[in-house]
């Protein structure tokens, strides 16, 4: 590895490699090649789009890769090399991310003239930059990479444990964190567990991880062999401890340091991780219930860090705590079976056994449970169904709800035949948001790599944006309508849960729909032409909406006429045209 560490050394890591120095400043090795090679030091596990003009380049072992995983060609040279257009990012990146690889974006964030301006030296080369990481699961469907083709989600997953005490039965302390990417969404939670690993079992087989971390060294026997034998096609990936693995102090620390909670010039913490600590936000320190949880959130945060995404996803502050749903009758013993919860526990060998849901993240629908009762047609309602269905209610008093507005939706069949087709027609608003939240960045657009990147296909990208955004603000309005339909029968509905539902927020009816008339006739009717930005990939303000825009416009104009008018004097005084 880069340390020299040969791979039968324990401390081996096998995403560096040792590069002598001997030969990557030797003058066999052109200026750009040094570039890739310096990279390729730190991500040796990982293959890299490496940008050459308008093209993404593979190298060495990287082409092999692409020869033989995408059918690209081999190209003429001394060593393995081959490459395809910077449209097709999305497509090849995809293609690798799907078979297991991570993929390593490199741009150039200079032009040959800005190289030129900055250097007179003999060793000229533009910089280049790492953009981005992505794997199964850190895909963030971005503007130069592929569709969103698939509804579930795929989570990366953080391990801790500590305390294995046989005294107590093999007993184990958890603290995990799972993110899935594409929403923003952290779930972190830290619980007691049995020899058999049986909630850390549930907590897998519900929400199945495209990623695995672990401490290295950090692991006992018994939850190696959960990870090792019952994932075997999941990803893994050991992080040393301390320096990648961070500790609750640091965690904590490092979110203090830096501006993800910042909102009107001060530290505003996710009631969640607030909640979750002891002191205010200017000295929070993890509570001793769940300094594994702040753990096992460090260790993604660092990965996501590596990746190049962390901002993006913590600034959302969208965080949810994780506890064991057979959790509750722990403490509550005395309670009845459907009074002491809300929802039956199907434990992780009881969902593989009934083939409930498929038990990996590469595992087909087909045979299960869920490919038989998911009628769902929105992306968002098939992952909130599969939660469902691995947690269904046993509170008599859910259930009839429930079933009272099953009944209220079957006996009004032609209302629901109209409300379906709405549903099918709204796009994946979960992923969206996150795709604005992203774009809309400051920090982003500021200080990412991204911000500096070359990209010859601009206006492709630019209008596939402005796509994203318009779809979203349309599949607001579409959700819209569905509240509209079922207004009239709002007062003969009897299920409150419906009503809930279905019912407008500003409206007398207990409805917890959020009403956005206002912010959706502002975009649709006063900001902007939506046709227009479609075709041009830019978004023009209407005059009056933006005064900032209306001011720098109005100057623009000014100056271009102060020019005008001086460049006549001197063509009059100079006697020219």
């Amino acid at each position: 590895d880069k340390e020299g560490r040969r791979i039968n050394d324990p401390d081996y890591d096998p995403r560096t490699l040792y590069i002598p120095s001997t030969y990557l400043n030797s003058k066999e090795v052109t200026p750009g090649m040094r570039q890739w090679w310096k990279i390729k030091m730190d991500n040796y596990d990982t293959v890299l789009f490496f940008k050459v003009g308008k093209f993404y380049e593979f190298y060495h072992m990287d082409a092999v890769t692409g020869v033989k995983e995408l059918g690209l060609a081999y190209m003429k040279g001394k060593f393995a090399h081959a490459g395809f257009p910077e449209i097709s990012y999305g497509r090849y990146s995809d293609m690798l991310v799907q078979k297991g690889f991570k993929v390593a974006r490199v741009e150039q964030t200079e032009t040959p003239q800005m190289m030129n301006n900055r250097t007179n030296k003999g060793d000229k080369v533009v910089r280049r930059e790492l953009c981005a990481i992505t794997s199964k699961a850190t895909k963030m469907f971005r503007f130069n990479e592929g569709d969103i083709a698939d509804d579930a989600a795929a989570y990366l997953l953080a391990v801790k444990e500590s305390g294995f005490d046989e005294s107590c039965g093999g007993e184990s302390k958890y603290g995990v964190c799972f993110i899935d990417t594409s929403i923003g969404k952290f779930h972190l939670g830290q619980f007691s567990d049995d020899r058999q690993c049986s909630r850390l079992r549930t907590l897998i087989a519900n929400n199945v991880p495209a990623q695995i971390l672990f401490e290295r060294g950090g692991i006992t026997k018994k939850t190696q062999s959960v990870l090792h034998h019952e994932m075997l096609s999941t990803m893994k990936e050991q992080l040393s401890p301390g320096a990648e693995f961070w500790d609750a102090s640091k965690t904590i620390k490092f979110l203090q340091e830096n501006e993800y909670f910042h909102e009107g010039g001060e530290q505003k913490w996710p009631e969640t991780l607030k909640g979750m600590s002891i002191g205010d936000n200017a000295g929070l320190t993890p509570a001793e219930d769940f300094e594994l949880a702040f753990s096992a959130l460090g260790a993604c945060i660092w990965y996501l860090k590596k990746c190049l995404i962390e901002n993006e996803l913590l600034s959302m502050k969208k965080f949810e705590l994780y506890q064991p749903l057979d959790e509750i009758t722990v403490h509550r013993k005395s309670v009845s079976f459907t009074e002491g919860r809300n929802h039956m526990m199907l434990d992780g060998v009881t969902l593989t056994n009934l083939d409930v849901v498929p038990n990996g993240v590469d595992i087909p629908l087909e045979g299960t449970l869920l490919e038989q009762v998911d009628n769902c047609c929105t992306s968002f309602g098939k992952r909130l169904f599969k939660q469902w269905l691995c947690s269904p209610l046993c509170n008599p008093k859910s259930i009839n709800d429930r079933l009272d507005a099953v009944e209220d939706l079957m006996s009004r069949r032609s209302l629901v035949s109209e409300a379906r087709e709405i549903l099918r027609n709204l796009p994946d608003l979960e992923r969206l948001l996150r795709k604005i939240h992203s774009m809309g960045s400051v920090s982003r657009s500021k200080d990412h790599p991204d911000s500096r990147a070359i990209f010859y296909n601009e206006l492709t990208y630019s209008k596939k944006k402005i796509g994203d955004f318009l779809s979203t603000l349309e599949g607001f309005q579409k959700a819209r309508k569905l509240c509209v339909l079922f207004k009239d029968q709002l007062e003969t509905i009897k299920s409150k849960l419906l009503r809930m539902t279905i019912g407008m927020e500003s409206s007398t009816d207990a409805g917890k729909f959020p009403d956005f008339r206002e912010e959706l006739d502002f975009f649709f009717k006063y900001a902007f032409d939506h046709r227009k930005a479609k075709e041009e990939g830019v978004i023009l303000p209407k005059e009056g909406v933006d005064t900032d825009f209306d001011m720098a416009m109005h100057d623009i104009q000014t100056t271009k006429l102060h020019l005008k008018d001086y460049l006549d004097r001197q063509k009059k005084r100079l006697g020219c045209r």
